[in-house]
């Protein structure tokens, strides 16, 4: 006799989703603190009428900004696959937009890393 869960085992999940969640609410939570901090760094930066290179005047600020960035575009480029393993239906299209976010991303993250350590060279 076989019972629903033995007609179905093997059939389904890749075995990776959850860590992707993980991931992904890991990322959230870490945003919370990290994005109230920004903003709130922002509106004394504008409310004082100084330039926004305020913020990256000192080592503790610059790692927190860029902790921010990184964790921000982390956690864009997971939900951006999920949206795109769920909703793009044409099985061709989907790896070269995947490949596509990946190469965006790093090329963002390079970036971001050529201009936060130019700003800590120009600290020390």
């Amino acid at each position: 006799m076989k019972t629903a869960l033995k007609k179905v085992r093997g059939l389904g999940a890749a075995h990776n989703g959850v860590h992707h969640w993980w991931l992904q609410r890991v990322t959230a939570i870490a945003l919370i603190p990290l994005v109230i901090w920004f903003t709130a760094k922002v509106v004394c930066t504008v409310s004082c009428n100084v330039s926004i290179d305020y913020i990256l005047k000192n080592e503790f600020s610059l790692v927190l900004f860029a902790l921010t960035l990184f964790t921000m575009l982390y956690h864009s480029t997971l939900g951006i696959k999920v949206i795109i393993e769920d909703y793009v239906h044409c099985k061709c299209a989907k790896p070269g937009l995947i490949i596509a976010i990946n190469l965006i991303a790093w090329l963002t993250g390079i970036f971001l890393l050529f201009v936060i350590i130019k700003n800590f060279v120009a600290l020390v």
